[in-house]
């Protein structure tokens, strides 16, 4: 599935919390699934229109171009849908650290312990960001905190395992260049 057919699900998604513009759909998907889903407005608009040309969103009433979009039933069943569908396997990313630390053999001494050490404290700080975000929703009254709560904990869990492997990297570099 291309990154612009999943995009329509993040936006049929956040539809789901009320009618938003483009801009504030934006701004609430950063502020919330940012964390581990990003869209930019390039993305946004076209998929916006494509929706509406579908029937699974709609302008709000009265309201002109620069109206809110609202969920359509159609969209909802299309969420639905989609939310029973069998996820696709997570995809190899892209990673320049880890491509460093594979050709670090030939980087000077001490470069690559040195993006190491910053990689670090990028997770605790990460760490530290998680471990407020979940307080503020575990004080949220709403029907999707539970859901909230998981997404939250699979990224406290991510970067807890990647200082885990930050330690252990670093202890095996450390043996390697005494």
């Amino acid at each position: 599935m291309s990154r612009s057919s999943r995009t329509r699900y993040a936006v049929l998604g956040m539809l789901t919390h009320g009618p938003m513009t483009g801009y504030r759909l934006r701004e609430e998907i950063g502020s919330s699934v940012g964390h581990f889903w990003q869209e930019s407005f390039g993305q946004l608009y076209p998929t916006l229109s494509r929706l509406e040309d579908e029937g699974l969103v709609r302008r709000a009433e009265g309201e002109g171009r620069s109206s809110p979009f609202e969920l359509t039933d159609a969209g909802r069943e299309a969420l639905r849908a989609w939310l029973a569908a069998e996820p696709e396997s997570l995809s190899p990313g892209r990673n320049e650290l880890l491509l460093q630390v594979f050709f670090g053999r030939h980087a000077p001494p001490g470069v690559l312990r040195g993006h190491l050490d910053r990689h670090r404290a990028r997770l605790e700080a990460a760490r530290d960001s998680y471990r407020d975000l979940e307080r503020l929703v575990a004080a949220q009254d709403s029907p999707d905190r539970t859901y909230w709560l998981v997404t939250v904990r699979h990224g406290l869990a991510h970067v807890e395992a990647g200082l885990g492997w930050h330690a252990e990297a670093v202890a095996l570099l450390d043996e390697e260049m005494p």
